[in-house]
């Protein structure tokens, strides 16, 4: 559903490194959308600030202030919540590295996630016959990422570990935004040192284990941008507004994955997913340095507005991708934009998402069950948008087919 943009009219924002002088005036989209539009791209590119946002230590300031509690929460310490250029730096290079890797084996990966949700379907059907889908997902996407970044072995590790450290992820995630000063977990540290994580950087590179604040100042920008929309585009795409059209994209991965002209149709399912379900439904920025006094760009607001994306902004349809307009281009961001752009916008992004979808897409299809969302208004109207908070999806499920009886 379209979230009614959160500031009035008239808001007056004072920014700017000493004085705070500068002023900006938000409006909403329906004031005037060319405007409208420019502000949001102006917070999230730090333009907003003036000339304070022109130097790498103003725009972490602005950044870092705005994630405060994540440090607090987590005790991570990387380009999101750093002051130090240093720290920025050095995350920027080591991420890039990792996930731009052009020797990813996307179909490894995939028979990764298969292998993970085709136990999930055993383990349901030798139960109660549901698939609990917020815990399966953030478990398909946490178990990915680690693979893909420290080449973990699966065999001899109980899934339960998985789901304490996604759960412990999400309780403190929420946790923090009430109690900005929420203490860190000591059980999902236990379990995340329980895994003794090494990055995979190369053979001859020697490095040591990360810590759990190391791991997860590394996993949580990948995981956490990752789960909800797979999850969101997933139930979409292969049950809530099926299209034989939209499933055939999916048939060529993950063969197709890494070749530019064989993905291009596949990873439309990846970039309207985004569109409707961007991982980022809000990006912050602290006004006068202060984590008290927040702006934000309203990126949801912006992929689904109807004068910008037409009449079916709220439908699935991978093929508005065959050519946007200007204005379109414009107002979607889903990877942020220029100079702190997410390194996954050089394809790793759009590439993980559409595996990930198809492969929930395939193990958990229509004939494998049916979607249960233990929702009256959802379960019984299925025109009804899907809501995309983080806590609105715990009730989810899938039924399989021999549990219902049809």
């Amino acid at each position: 559903m379209l979230a009614p943009v959160a500031w009035a009219a008239g808001l007056l924002i004072f920014v700017g490194v000493v004085a705070c002088r500068w002023k900006f005036q938000q409006s909403k989209p329906t004031v005037n959308l060319e405007v409208w539009l420019q502000q949001q791209r102006a917070i999230i590119d730090f333009s907003f600030a003036g000339h304070s946002s022109s130097t790498k230590e103003g725009k972490l300031l602005y950044r870092a202030q705005a994630n405060h509690r994540l440090v607090s929460a987590f005790g991570i310490d990387n380009s999101l919540t750093t002051y130090s250029t240093d720290v920025h730096e050095k995350f920027v290079k080591l991420s890039s590295k990792l996930i731009n890797n052009s020797s990813r084996r996307w179909p490894e990966l995939y028979l990764v996630a298969e292998g993970f949700l085709e136990r999930n379907v055993e383990n349901a059907a030798a139960e109660r016959g549901q698939i609990r889908l917020a815990d399966c997902v953030r478990c398909l996407c946490l178990i990915v990422v680690l693979v893909d970044a420290y080449n973990i072995n699966l065999e001899g590790i109980s899934p339960d570990v998985f789901l304490t450290i996604t759960r412990e992820i999400n309780r403190q995630w929420l946790e923090s935004k009430c109690d900005t000063d929420a203490p860190k977990s000591d059980l999902l540290a236990s379990s995340l040192r329980g895994l003794h994580l090494k990055k995979k950087l190369g053979a001859g590179v020697d490095i040591s284990e990360d810590t759990p604040e190391e791991a997860l100042g590394f996993i949580m920008p990948q995981y956490e941008t990752l789960w909800r929309v797979v999850l969101l585009t997933f139930v979409t795409a292969y049950h809530r507004q099926a299209r034989t059209e939209d499933v055939r994209r999916g048939e060529s991965v993950p063969g197709c994955l890494g070749n530019p002209v064989k993905e291009k149709e596949a990873l439309k399912l990846a970039k309207e997913g985004l569109r409707l379900f961007p991982s980022n439904k809000r990006i912050y920025r602290a006004a006068c340095g202060d984590e008290k006094q927040l702006i934000s760009a309203d990126v949801e607001a912006s992929h689904r507005n109807s004068r910008v994306w037409g009449p079916n902004a709220l439908k699935f349809r991978p093929e508005r991708f065959d050519n946007l307009s200007k204005l379109q281009g414009k107002a979607y961001f889903p990877f942020s934009l220029s100079p702190n752009r997410c390194p996954a916008i050089a394809g790793f992004g759009n590439r993980m998402v559409t595996m990930l979808v198809v492969a929930l897409g395939t193990t958990l299809s229509p004939k494998t069950g049916k979607i249960l969302f233990n929702d009256e208004l959802l379960d019984g109207n299925p025109e009804e948008p899907l809501p995309t908070g983080r806590d609105d999806m715990e009730s989810w499920a899938l039924l399989l087919r021999d549990a219902s009886g049809s």
